[in-house]
């Protein structure tokens, strides 16, 4: 009898082992599946957070409102380059402007510090890209220069294209900038890159390159 009761409690203490056994490895089972749903989660918000930044981002050809920073209408600032001047523009449409710039040098004479005024008459078609914390306009248009040289008897950049050696130190010219603005929609700053082809038309013909990098606040 005694052996008995002593084989049967043996029985039970190794059910009870195998029954705890089988609780803890239901527990590890149930706690790598949680991580693996917490993983999984964040898998998919990181995915969900880059497919967000790439689709702010857009490319293309697009028509805004106004191609000014918040649809303002007077920028002051600064560009670098050929010319280095002081510059401000107006916008008479939201894709209409007009630009002024009073500085030194010249795309007509690149190795000159020369005094140089400007106007442009500037339009910008479309956007090429956008988010949402800037647009990148484009913009092409027409103007005219007149540069004041230190001394007389300068070729342009160009001298292939002269036609005829300037025997005064005033020269004036037909400018066609292109380029682009880059907008920002928080704050009222827009930076310009522009690419400047000059034609000189007094007093000989010759041509020039002109590039400006700068930037403008507005009003």
């Amino acid at each position: 009898m005694l052996r008995a009761l002593f084989f049967a409690s043996l029985l039970f203490s190794s059910v009870a082992v195998a029954n705890e056994a089988g609780a803890a490895a239901d527990d590890d089972i149930a706690d790598i599946t949680d991580n693996d749903a917490v993983d999984g989660s964040n898998a998919d918000s990181s995915a969900a957070d880059d497919d967000g930044l790439l689709t702010d981002l857009q490319m293309g050809t697009f028509r805004v409102e106004s191609a000014s920073p918040q649809g303002r209408r007077i920028g002051v600032g600064l560009e670098l380059g050929w010319a280095t001047a002081a510059t401000a523009k107006l916008m008479l449409r939201p894709e209409v402007g007009v630009r002024a710039s009073v500085g030194a040098f010249t795309g007509l004479a690149l190795s000159e510090p020369a005094f140089s005024l400007s106007v442009d008459w500037l339009y910008h078609p479309f956007a090429i890209a956008r988010s949402s914390a800037w647009v990148l306009h484009t913009h092409i248009g027409a103007g005219g220069a007149l540069v004041i040289l230190p001394i007389a008897g300068k070729r342009t950049t160009v001298p292939a294209a002269l036609y005829h050696r300037g025997p005064t130190q005033v020269w004036t010219g037909l400018r066609v900038p292109v380029g682009v603005d880059l907008a920002f929609t928080d704050v009222p700053v827009d930076i310009v890159f522009d690419v400047v082809p000059t034609v000189l038309t007094f007093p000989g013909i010759g041509v020039g390159m002109g590039a400006t990098l700068g930037a403008r606040w507005w009003w």
